[in-house]
């Protein structure tokens, strides 16, 4: 499984946004020519030879975001076959509906844009006049907790998944509700997600990430579905037929590919209409890619 963590960083820079230099960053299986293309040798293995154990890879210098807002939902979500390559260092994936940086930049639901020092007071005072700050919760999620009215409802439960509201300014502070306990919340808990949940800032622009991990496999005839629109990959992108070899004996590569060509290979994604269907030199590929967001640090597995 493929999972995420949040780590307090200093921000990477004062005015962010999501078109950088046109400087060709390296890519962990890539090297980047000025065309961009990117030119991939597989290694070649002799029949007669075992498979080489996989080593460790370091992923290119990445200067971590800092997170000082955050909604996310927390639970049991499936990355795709990047989950075979690298690995979030946390024991969950968090899928980020919300998240505020300290340079501003403010990504939601794909789309993005940088709030004024004004307009992150403004954010903040809305928050607190919600009654974040004043809500109290022990984090058991059971009788003992403040932040649920159970009366004699409540019934234990580990199953589910998790809203949460995380600030990390002055005083740090983190408030979650099982989705499941949602009809016994506080009022003020269930303002405040209902708040972010429909939370739609005006100005924003779309959010092209720097960072993805790419997956591809030959697609299967007997198990995949193959219908539909089957584009033809681009020329400029990491080819689809190279693989690595993996520690979990799948034909499956995963690659981590950051600056501009993770930018490119976003938009191409978002553009083609596939169902995940492409198609190089005549042969079909199950492509997919994740986005790795400013502020999440990842590792190989194979470390």
């Amino acid at each position: 499984m493929i999972c995420i963590i949040l780590t307090a960083c200093s921000g990477q820079r004062n005015i962010p946004t999501v078109y950088l230099s046109m400087t060709p960053e390296p890519s962990l299986t890539a090297t980047l020519t000025t065309t961009p293309t990117i030119v991939a040798t597989p290694t070649e293995i002799l029949p007669t030879q075992p498979p080489p154990t996989p080593t460790s890879t370091p992923f290119p210098a990445y200067h971590l975001k800092k997170v000082v807002f955050e909604y996310s939902i927390a639970g049991n979500f499936w990355a795709g076959d990047a989950a075979y390559f690298a690995e979030f260092i946390n024991d969950i994936l968090i899928e980020k509906p919300l998240i505020l940086y300290d340079d501003g930049q403010m990504i939601t639901n794909g789309r993005q844009k940088v709030l004024s020092a004004d307009e992150m007071k403004k954010f903040f005072s809305k928050l607190d006049a919600l009654g974040f700050s004043s809500l109290e919760s022990n984090g058991m999620h059971d009788e003992t907790d403040k932040l649920y009215n159970f009366g004699d409802q409540y019934k234990e439960s580990f199953d589910g998944l998790q809203d949460c509201v995380s600030v990390n300014i002055d005083k740090p502070r983190s408030l979650c509700a099982y989705e499941e306990y949602m009809q016994f919340l506080v009022p003020e808990m269930k303002k405040i997600l209902k708040y972010f949940s429909e939370y739609k800032p005006t100005g924003l622009t779309p959010y092209y990430p720097d960072r993805i991990l790419l997956s591809t496999r030959p697609a299967n005839p007997d198990t995949d579905d193959l219908h539909g629109n089957a584009p033809i990959w681009d020329k400029r992108f990491p080819s689809l037929a190279f693989s690595l070899p993996n520690r979990y004996n799948i034909p499956v590569t995963v690659r981590y590919i950051q600056g501009d060509m993770a930018k490119e290979i976003d938009r191409f994604m978002e553009n083609s209409h596939s169902h995940g269907v492409f198609i190089q030199d005549g042969k079909k590929y199950i492509v997919d890619y994740i986005i790795v967001l400013p502020d999440e640090e990842i590792i190989n597995a194979y470390q």
